[in-house]
């Protein structure tokens, strides 16, 4: 969905939604381990999820539906919840204010949606997800045991609430609504803490990507992995937002000889560091001279990092010791490298067979999921007039 530019969210903010989004989606455990330990989360809840007080009934009665299934809004609530606790962490990072109601702060300003359509939305996915997986398990004939993990489950929400200083009772209705007791919650908690055990099995088990997956991830895609180290020094033009071309073109000359020079005297011998502390601005001298600090240099850089000269660095051709004179135009300003290493970090293969798991079960989910369709006799739920 496009975001809103009042919230001046970036595209590295869009992206660590998404992917937030899709890992709550994954996991499955969040309520043990976010909500029921969290006294702040709760009241941040009470602020901002929750529709205007409702009569225990109607909190029990229909609120939406995944196919025939009926979805109570104490149901809704819960899935809500567990979304809001997600994203509250990352709010005040894009400018939401967790003080005001979501309702009241923009999330898409053309499709006219606010942050409390956004969690809606995750919620009634996450219901949906939760259904097609039950009813997997079912068709799988697979059992287990949830007891430990239920029990667990409420001794840390009653601890969540001494800690709040609120009754357990108090404590429930603050978190999903009116009609949130523990036997109202039992059947829901139990269906989620089943879902929870679910994923761990296809996680561990059923899609469990191997050494030999990982490795062949890697050997087709080693620039998405690898890591590099090197040295570098930033040469940048005078330049100022007023400055004329002529202008920036003499300063962009007078940066390039500066670098140029230096990277001769490199090329010729001298040691990085301490040409750095002779080339660098007068105010950042005594910081590259600084070997406890070695400020020139950059290690476990990526290929995803925003510097303009990675492709440089991640050639297959770079040897070490290698120098050069990058330039870039667009921000005025030339660098000298010297390129150190680039290596496979030892934790990147883990990390590789996590992704290729977390995907294969993401993939296994969203199949489960499209025949399962969310709808709203009742008009609750913004997003889907939206999206029709």
């Amino acid at each position: 969905m496009e975001q809103n530019t009042e919230k001046k969210l970036t595209k590295y903010d869009r992206k660590v939604l998404a992917k937030q989004a899709a890992a709550k989606r994954e996991k499955r455990n969040r309520m043990i381990s976010i909500i029921a330990t969290s006294a702040v989360v709760a009241c941040i809840i009470g602020v901002v999820i929750l529709v205007p007080v409702m009569k225990r009934r109607k909190a029990l009665g229909e609120y939406m539906k995944v196919n025939d299934i009926s979805i109570s809004q104490l149901e809704f609530n819960y899935y809500r919840a567990s979304i809001l606790s997600t994203y509250s962490q990352f709010f005040p990072y894009i400018g939401v204010d967790t003080s005001i109601p979501l309702s009241e702060q923009v999330y898409d300003l053309q499709k006219g949606l606010s942050w409390a359509d956004f969690l809606d939305q995750q919620a009634a996915v996450s219901a949906r997800e939760n259904k097609a997986m039950l009813h997997d398990i079912t068709a799988q004939g697979l059992t287990f045991d949830i007891t430990e993990k239920y029990d667990t489950y409420i001794s840390n929400m009653k601890a969540a609430a001494t800690t709040a200083g609120m009754s357990f009772k108090k404590y429930l209705t603050a978190q999903f609504g009116t009609a949130a007791t523990e036997k109202n919650l039992m059947p829901i908690i139990k269906d989620d803490l089943m879902v929870t055990a679910y994923y761990d099995y296809l996680t561990k088990e059923k899609f469990a990507a191997t050494d030999e997956d990982a490795q062949k991830e890697y050997d087709e895609n080693k620039k998405d992995y690898d890591s590099v180290d090197y040295r570098v020094l930033e040469f940048a033009a005078a330049v100022t937002k007023e400055s004329s071309e002529e202008e920036i073109t003499a300063a962009m000359k007078a940066a390039k000889e500066q670098a140029q020079e230096m990277l001769d005297k490199l090329k010729a011998g001298g040691d990085f560091e301490t040409l750095c502390a002779e080339y660098a601005p007068e105010d950042k001298r005594a910081d590259y001279a600084d070997t406890e600090t070695d400020k020139s240099l950059v290690t476990g850089a990526t290929s995803s990092s925003l510097a303009s000269y990675m492709d440089w660095l991640f050639e297959d051709a770079r040897t070490e010791g290698e120098t050069t004179l990058y330039t870039d135009e667009e921000k005025h300003t030339c660098f000298v490298l010297r390129f150190e290493k680039r290596y496979l970090d030892d934790k990147v293969m883990d990390n590789i067979k996590q992704t290729l798991t977390n995907d294969a079960v993401s993939e296994y989910i969203s199949k489960l999921s499209e025949d399962y369709v969310i709808s709203d006799p009742y008009g609750h739920l913004k997003f889907l007039t939206v999206e029709e």
